[in-house]
């Protein structure tokens, strides 16, 4: 519920501060902590084992689809 949230309009609003980043990443690793067989592993491997990518991984993913996306000509975002 809260993901769409933290990834709204990420393509646009792309943190480049490192204390943005690590914001935006607390707020995942709370969840992950959420699960008590989860709480004493590192956050990597909790994401993993709830098969969860980080969202910095998920904000370059996104970043990636808006480029292929304004290659093939399937957005209406002019590349100016």
């Amino acid at each position: 519920m809260v993901r769409p949230h933290l990834e709204y309009c990420s393509t646009v609003w792309s943190p480049h501060y490192v204390k943005d980043k690590q914001m935006l990443e607390k707020v995942q690793h709370w969840f992950t902590h959420m699960f008590p067989h989860l709480k004493k592993l590192p956050f990597k491997v909790s994401l993993e084992a709830l098969g969860l990518w980080s969202l910095e991984e998920r904000r370059k993913r996104a970043d990636i689809i808006e480029v292929f996306k304004k290659v093939k000509q399937l957005t209406s975002v002019p590349w100016n």
